[in-house]
């Protein structure tokens, strides 16, 4: 099977704090069927959908390209039911919409995938690679073009640990370069020698980075303009403002 372009589509449940996640991959949406804290300990149930929004909602916009993949569907229904087995119960703040979301994506393309989103309360685990709440991988590269979105990544080292609302994440030297023309517009150069970020949810964080991003533009489910690092955004991940050597984000706001 070809590569398959891998996206993430969110919409908001709570606004300011909290928001649900699907995967897409190629034609398909999958999502944890409970998206609210009334769903609490219900049977957690993928489901499926197609067309540019999932059946939630989520990706309403199309989504945004996270990675690539070439895991046949077979595979991909077989990790399914693992993962329903491991996590049977829907919890609002660990075994929930975006666990899921973010431990297939890294599946599906085998930890090269770019996830710059904070979550809102999960345990992350480490994606089928072992036991405990650590995700790493030593490299990530891709590059893919699909719905007016072109985007080419390339870096080393990430690492992210989640326990419910508390987030800590790093990556090394990164570099991408994106061109949007819809949905969205704008055309976007990030590079980065190293990140470290801390935050509380969505409601607060703050990020060491040692960058010279620069574009402007609307991706993402955001409206940000940056030169040489300098330069903030705001959206669906709330308000940020940044320096070339780091910055501080609080609240979703869309």
């Amino acid at each position: 099977m070809g590569k398959r372009t891998v996206k993430l589509g969110r919409y908001m449940i709570t606004p300011l704090i909290a928001q649900h996640w699907a995967i897409k991959v190629g034609d398909t949406w999958y999502e944890i069927a409970g998206a609210d804290k009334n769903e609490k300990g219900a049977a957690n149930i993928v489901k499926r959908s197609f067309g540019d929004a999932a059946a939630s909602g989520a990706g309403a916009l199309g989504g945004e390209i996270v990675g690539t993949s070439d895991t046949s569907d077979e595979s991909i229904n077989s990790y399914i039911e693992s993962w329903l087995e491991t996590n049977p119960c829907y919890q609002f703040t660990s075994e929930n919409c975006q666990k899921f979301a973010y431990e297939f994506m890294a599946w599906l393309t085998r930890g090269s995938f770019n996830c710059p989103h904070r979550f809102d309360s999960a345990i992350v685990m480490d994606s089928g690679k072992g036991e405990g709440n650590l995700y790493n991988e030593r490299t990530i590269a891709f590059a893919a073009a699909e719905d007016g979105n072109a985007i080419a990544t390339a870096g080393v080292l990430q690492a992210q640990h989640s326990f419910g609302v508390l987030q800590v994440k790093g990556s090394g030297p990164r570099v991408q370069a994106q061109a949007v023309a819809g949905p969205g517009v704008g055309v976007f150069g990030d590079a980065s020698i190293v990140r470290a970020e801390a935050s509380v949810g969505n409601i607060v964080g703050a990020h060491v980075d040692l960058n010279i991003n620069t574009g402007v533009g609307a991706r993402n489910g955001n409206v940000e303009a940056h030169l040489l690092g300098w330069g903030g955004k705001v959206g669906a991940d709330g308000i940020e403002i940044n320096t070339p050597v780091g910055g501080v984000n609080a609240c979703t706001v869309m």
